[in-house]
């Protein structure tokens, strides 16, 4: 650890001045993954490491801010860069194209299904989060006739009053 009056160059984050830290980063998140996938393994969940990794970085990121900072320097140019990723998956969907035609039925229930479910669900959340919040009467600034009154006048302007 730094001595107090002693501060690590930008972008180290306290990893250590040998550490760069895109490298620091990198090592937290396939630590992360490796963690997950650990975790799979022992438990035998039908759910990939990779996932549970992530799922890790935001459950103990969301206690400690200072973690998310660290992962900073990898997670962005991961980001930045993200459609590259989708590569590979698309060119092994396009070597399997005669299998996935194959199970064209159950795949395209599966898609449409999963759709609609998670439209339901979000169409649930949405009814449920707007039935919590105060009601906006039309008294309000935030009314529907919004902070400038009906037809567009002042407010406390009357009919025959100008703006």
């Amino acid at each position: 650890m730094n001595a107090p009056g002693d501060h690590a160059p930008q972008g180290h984050l306290g990893w250590g001045r040998h550490v760069p830290a895109v490298l620091a980063a990198l090592a937290l998140l396939l630590g992360l993954q490796l963690l997950g996938t650990l975790l799979v393994d022992l438990t035998g969940l039908p759910v990939p490491g990779a996932v549970v990794g992530l799922v890790l970085l935001l459950a103990v990121g969301a206690g400690h801010r200072g973690l998310v900072a660290r992962a900073q320097p990898a997670a962005d140019p991961l980001l930045r860069h993200l459609q590259l990723l989708f590569v590979p998956p698309g060119v092994g969907a396009l070597t399997q194209l005669s299998e996935i035609a194959e199970h064209a039925a159950p795949l395209a229930v599966a898609v449409v299904g999963s759709f609609a479910l998670g439209l339901v669900v979000a169409g649930a959340l949405l009814q449920a989060l707007l039935r919590r919040r105060p009601h906006a009467g039309p008294e309000s600034p935030a009314g529907p006739a919004g902070p400038a009154g009906p037809a567009g006048t002042a407010p406390g302007a009357g009919a025959g009053e100008a703006a």
